[in-house]
């Protein structure tokens, strides 16, 4: 049973060898013409027109801080730290990326009739600390004594 076994694969073996070998379905027949080969100059010179690509719908972005409607413009806010800015409730709300044990405190330094100045203190956590590799998002509130209007932001790390 075994030599039958073994005979009978040996034998499907060889035949599959020589149907790959003699040019069974989807080998190219032997003809006599010539394959034909087209010269640059038989080739269309234009494109045809693609259809139109719809938009992408607006959507909005996937990373940093989660934005706000009511951010400040960037002309109204100089930055010295990696932060945004919003004006809500007459006060401000700095907006700032924060690593695992990473923890940030905002407070008033200065504020007059042109400008309002922040200063932002992130403590890294301890040396040597283990801390989780996550990125989250705080949001730091300030609170002004009158609201933000026309006057740039100062934003200092402190």
């Amino acid at each position: 049973m075994k030599n039958a076994a073994k005979t009978l694969g040996v034998g499907l073996v060889l035949a599959a060898t020589a149907a790959c070998g003699a040019g069974g379905p989807g080998a190219p027949a032997n003809t006599s013409t010539p394959p034909v080969v087209t010269t640059p100059s038989d080739l269309p010179t234009s494109l045809p027109a693609s259809p139109p690509v719809a938009k992408p719908p607006m959507s909005r972005p996937t990373a940093g801080p989660p934005p706000s409607d009511k951010m400040l413009p960037p002309t109204q806010v100089e930055a010295k730290v990696p932060a945004q800015v919003s004006a809500e409730n007459g006060g401000l709300n700095v907006h700032i990326e924060l690593s695992g044990c990473d923890e940030a405190k905002a407070d008033l330094a200065d504020q007059n009739a042109q400008r309002v100045v922040v200063k932002v203190m992130i403590d890294h956590g301890d040396p040597g600390q283990m801390c989780p590799q996550v990125i989250r998002y705080a949001v730091l509130p300030v609170k002004l004594a009158e609201p933000i209007g026309p006057r740039t932001v100062v934003l200092e790390a402190g």
